[in-house]
């Protein structure tokens, strides 16, 4: 939709960048959804001002809601006015800005991923989000929110197909098959998301309401966090005092399972959000990559460039591995909506799943005959010692100087023990001509299949621990991975470290 005050200067603007396309708003029910959101984070700040300043005064509070309302509604209304967008023969233009105008250029083959997004609202209004991703490293570089999916549609069929090289028939004869008519790579039904949900056991529901409680404390009791009034509150109560130790113990065991069905319920909630409607396609036309659909609430859609693919992942755990079941991640040089890097593939999938999806890719699945290279046990005694002196004196101190109880802590160490002592055996590495596989972890398994050709630097690094030992930790930079949690092949020999670097340099 044409805006009259756009038409000479930004018909100018178009016929520069090749393309007689006027200048375009966004749809106008963006003003109603953006308008919405900002509301929705004020609510907080309505109930603040009703408690607080106006003393429960619902005729002062009302007339302040009316007033914030008209100057959310009115700010989103001009930001839009001043938001135009065109799709020239090669690049995407965008210009917004109230005082200071941005006149932004977006060329076609800079873009490296375009993604669809639609929530809730936008999904009954038939409207998206369009991202543009660069690379740059700083999430999006542009972004038209809300254009009609039709639209947006469009938009994405015509950067790929630029960056592809082709050009798009317009005949019914010769149009491909949409995606979504043809069988999927992979999808998941309810049961599969339900499955993968038992697996994902998340506490974010308790998070959720500590957040909402801490945001809200004006209306909780003083003292309600405090953990020394509750248990002088329970030590006082005649009903709880007059229960047998069998009884309090039952009590403490079945709060203990209500956590624990907590931290399910948390996990399936939250995996069914986010992977409802979940369905792998191969994109053919245009650049070939890996079309993904999900979510319940925000439908996310975009595709992933297969030559852009650098690693994958395959996640799984000690109750997920017995049942046969693992989740297939791709390491991408283009993130996701979310900003992601690691691109979820197949989050719930049997091996001869993963399979067929990596055949697709120049990644070769793990040969069954491979052998894998344990590293140095000093891995996991020389971190239990550290994570036992820790403990020690933790207990130690917290018992002398706080409650005798809290010696109870030395018991931790028996866990951490065994825990590390179990990452060392999972911990293994295999190179062959191609590629480099790393395990890692025992309860949170993680193999890492990288192709050697994709492998962008090597560290070998040493510890004032490992000097006496001669040993080193390899480390493996790969394009798009995390800075925070690289690759690492650790407590090897400096001897193999040397070598391993060699053959992958």
């Amino acid at each position: 939709m044409t805006g009259p005050d756009e038409v000479t200067g930004d018909n100018r603007d178009a016929a520069e960048a090749g393309s007689t396309a006027p200048f375009e708003y966004l749809h106008p029910l963006s003003i109603v959804l953006k308008s919405l959101s900002t509301i929705g984070r004020n609510i907080v700040l309505i109930g603040i001002l009703y408690f607080s300043l106006f003393d429960r005064n619902i005729g002062y509070t009302a007339l302040a809601t009316l007033v914030i309302l008209a100057i959310i509604v009115g700010m989103t209304a001009l930001v839009w006015s001043r938001f135009t967008w065109q799709i020239s023969n090669k690049e995407v233009r965008i210009k917004s800005g109230l005082l200071n105008r941005n006149n932004r250029s977006i060329p076609f083959d800079r873009i490296q991923d375009v993604s669809l997004e639609q929530k809730l609202v936008s999904r009954l209004l038939g409207l998206t989000t369009v991202r543009f991703e660069t690379g740059s490293g700083g999430g999006e570089d542009g972004e038209l929110n809300a254009l009609k999916l039709a639209d947006g549609e469009a938009i994405r069929d015509i950067i790929r197909d630029y960056n592809s090289g082709q050009v798009r028939e317009t005949t019914a004869e010769t149009a491909p098959v949409p995606d979504l008519e043809r069988p999927p790579l992979f999808a998941m039904d309810n049961r599969r998301i339900l499955i993968a949900g038992l697996f994902n056991f998340s506490f974010i529901l308790l998070a959720i309401l500590g957040t909402i409680a801490q945001n809200l404390d004006f209306l909780i009791p003083e003292g309600f966090f405090d953990p020394r009034n509750w248990i002088e509150t329970l030590t006082e109560q005649e009903a709880i005092n007059g229960l047998s130790m069998a009884a309090r113990v039952g009590g403490v065991v079945a709060a203990i399972f209500s956590l624990i069905a907590v931290g399910f319920v948390s996990g399936i909630v939250r995996t069914y959000v986010r992977e409802y409607g979940f369905r792998l396609d191969l994109a053919d036309t245009g650049t070939r990559g890996f079309r993904r659909r999900r979510g319940l609430f925000t439908l996310t859609d975009m595709v992933m460039p297969i030559h852009r693919v650098q690693a994958a992942i395959i996640r799984t755990g000690p109750i997920r591995e017995k049942f046969g079941w693992y989740h297939l991640k791709f390491q991408s040089l283009a993130g996701d909506p979310s900003g992601e890097t690691d691109h979820s593939a197949a989050p719930c999938a049997r091996p001869e799943e993963m399979a067929s999806i990596l055949e697709e890719t120049p990644i070769v699945d793990l040969p069954p005959d491979l052998e894998f290279q344990k590293v140095n046990p000093a891995f996991w005694w020389r971190n239990a010692l550290l994570a036992s002196a820790l403990i020690l004196a933790v207990a130690i101190g917290n018992g002398l100087f706080v409650h005798p109880g809290f010696y109870a802590i030395l018991l931790l160490a028996f866990p951490v023990i065994t825990l590390t002592f179990l990452n060392w055996r999972k911990h293994q590495y295999a190179l062959t001509e191609e590629q480099l596989f790393v395990r890692s972890g025992w309860w949170r398994r993680r193999l890492t299949i990288l192709p050697v050709r994709r492998v962008q630097t090597v560290d070998i690094s040493q510890s004032p621990l490992d000097h006496p030992l001669d040993l080193a930790d390899v480390t493996i930079g790969v394009a798009g991975g995390s800075s925070i949690a690289p690759l690492k092949v650790q407590a090897i020999p400096v001897t193999m470290a040397q070598a391993l670097r060699a053959r992958l340099i």
